[in-house]
């Protein structure tokens, strides 16, 4: 069940039109941060410009840390050619960095892309971040209040379109609603927030996670009908590193996806446990995602 707040001290400003197309798109707020505690996830979302120049910027978490998934919903980002890549920039001071995204279109019509993979507000190089992630996904990385409170905007750049700039001004409000949530998230799950944030060891995987899927996993129906799935999941784990039950937080969908999932991913893996800050094992969470994809043949 979706829990609804609102961050107060934010103003709305109404939309200026630049003089010249060639120009960014500037939009100031429309709305205030909106945040939704759900079961499984933190949503925060806010509003840029009105009408035909709206942008919604959402941003979800599905853990405690700095990263986020990115969803911008309206027309200047509606997407009809061919182009999957935008260029990102949380300015004045972080570096521009590149993603893949997913046209998409809500149930009311309007246009959305979602960016690929995580996104990190502020201060971390995105290159390096996937590197350390390969090794180690659950890593929690301390979060610095000085660098989301020098953001200013939010830069969008997509080949072939205007370039949008949302007038976001400071992250710390918006970091600070996500990481309440998160703690909330976390004694929902049955975990000491504040033990978690002191682990001397984070949940890691016995051998290679990629192994606990195989080709014979993907569901036949799924295959014969030519369907792709990307599932993100979060397991329970307790003090001697077995699974305790799998959660699907979010998921494209048909359930076969999710339930070959949790299914096979419940009986292979297990772990080293989780251990508080006197060394002595804890139960903790671990999240991760599957990606169902029927190879290309090559003639």
């Amino acid at each position: 069940m979706w829990h609804f707040s609102t961050l107060t001290g934010f103003l709305a400003f109404a939309f200026m039109p630049q003089a010249y197309a060639a120009e960014p798109m500037r939009l100031q707020p429309s709305s205030n941060w909106h945040v939704n505690y759900a079961d499984d996830s933190c949503r925060l979302a806010r509003s840029f410009g009105s009408g035909e120049e709206e942008v919604t910027l959402v941003l979800d978490r599905f853990r405690p840390g700095p990263r986020v998934h990115m969803t911008l919903v309206g027309s200047p980002v509606d997407v009809r050619s061919d182009v999957r890549r935008i260029v990102l920039r949380f300015g004045p001071n972080d570096a521009e960095f590149e993603k893949r995204f997913a046209p998409g279109t809500l149930d009311n019509g309007k246009a959305a892309i979602v960016v690929g993979g995580n996104v990190w507000i502020t201060g971390y190089d995105a290159k390096k971040a996937a590197l350390e992630d390969e090794g180690e996904p659950n890593r929690r990385r301390p979060i610095d209040p000085a660098l989301y409170s020098a953001i200013q905007f939010l830069e969008l750049r997509i080949a072939g379109k205007r370039s949008v700039v949302l007038e976001t001004g400071s992250m710390m409000a918006a970091e600070q609603a996500l990481t309440a949530c998160n703690d909330d998230l976390l004694r929902g799950w049955g975990i000491d927030a504040e033990v978690d944030k002191r682990l001397s060891r984070r949940v890691t995987p016995n051998g290679d996670p990629r192994k606990w899927l195989r080709s014979s996993d993907y569901p036949s129906r799924m295959r014969f009908l030519g369907y792709q799935g990307l599932v993100h999941f979060r397991l329970i784990v307790d003090e001697r590193g077995v699974p305790q039950s799998c959660h699907i937080q979010l998921s494209t969908r048909p359930k076969d996806f999710d339930d070959a999932v949790c299914n096979k991913i419940m009986a292979r893996a297990r772990f080293q446990p989780a251990l508080d800050a006197d060394e002595k094992p804890v139960a903790s969470y671990y999240t991760n995602s599957a990606h169902f994809a029927i190879p290309t043949r090559s003639w």
